[in-house]
């Protein structure tokens, strides 16, 4: 499960540690993150379409170029623990 932050928000995320799942654009093509767990392969195709990025600043770049923004960066929302039954 994932869950949807605005990009004014996502520096907290990314401070404590957060992988980005996927970047939210402006212009809605699908731009993944290190977190999204797809193979290196089909990563290595997406960032030739520039479709992947590392981190919110290469990201940034890519969209930019483009003439679109991120507006926001899709989280995996961490597991919940089932304690006691």
């Amino acid at each position: 499960m994932t869950t949807l932050v605005e990009i004014e928000d996502a520096p907290t995320f990314l401070a404590s540690g957060e992988k980005p799942y996927a970047f939210e654009t402006s212009d809605r093509v699908t731009m993944v993150g290190p977190a999204c767990g797809y193979g290196s392969e089909y990563l290595s195709r997406l960032r030739t379409e520039g479709r992947y990025a590392e981190n919110l600043e290469e990201a940034t770049r890519i969209v930019t170029a483009r003439g679109a923004a991120i507006i926001g960066i899709w989280f995996v929302k961490p597991s919940q623990k089932v304690i006691g039954t």
